[in-house]
């Protein structure tokens, strides 16, 4: 702050020297004024832009993205490396309170930690432009709802970036239509196959009690 303000005043001063005595000082036209302002607000927007897209470089997924409440479930965590030379060797999911993990996945060339609600994967790497998957079992909340993995990514240096991917639960899951359509369909053949079986045994019925023809 203070180098910044001693160039300012000695730009001041310079301009005071070079102002004939007497000369008016010029001011300066308003569209000069807009057009700086003009500038500011162009190298904000794009400033603003570039830190928003930022995040948006690297993509974190988890498959499935929906599942059943109460289920067990195996989830799949893809971890992307977009930017880090040095590459990906630490790995670690968060678990939200409502997801009961049971184990995780035993990953080649990684060893594998708990701690509290946090599982991690350490070894690797996961090479820049790459990506590697990591997966846990578990028991998904029993209530409907979205809950929340924290997933960070991280070098030896200790730099790591934080990933917050949803899972969605819901109270019935696409499974269970399909089940429910095939136990409709079942059951509508059952009452069909019934029904053509009475009217078999009517109709022999008939033809055994019928008196034979004259």
């Amino acid at each position: 702050m203070r180098i910044a303000r001693a160039r300012k005043a000695t730009g001041r001063l310079r301009g005071e020297a070079a102002a004939e005595p007497g000369s008016a000082r010029r001011k300066p036209s308003p569209a000069s004024g807009a057009r700086g302002w003009s500038s500011l607000a162009i190298s904000a927007c794009s400033a603003l832009a570039l830190v928003l897209a930022a995040p948006a470089a690297a993509h974190l997924s988890v498959n499935p993205a929906q599942v059943r409440a109460g289920a067990l479930v195996d989830l799949v965590f893809s971890v992307p490396n977009a930017e880090d030379a040095r590459g990906v060797d630490q790995v670690t999911v968060r678990i939200p309170a409502a997801f009961q993990l049971d184990d995780a996945e035993a990953k080649a060339g990684w060893t594998q930690s708990r701690a509290g609600g946090a599982i991690t994967w350490s070894g690797g790497p996961i090479p820049r432009g790459q990506f590697a998957r990591f997966a846990i079992r578990g028991t998904a909340p029993t209530r409907a709802g979205t809950v929340f993995f924290n997933v960070l990514a991280g070098d030896r240096t200790g730099a790591s970036t934080t990933y917050r991917v949803g899972l969605d639960v819901a109270a019935h899951g696409p499974e269970d239509h399909g089940a429910r359509s095939l136990g409709t369909a079942a059951l509508v053949a059952a009452v069909v196959a019934i029904v053509l079986s009475l009217a078999a045994l009517f109709v022999g019925l008939y033809l055994w009690l019928r008196p034979p023809p004259a």
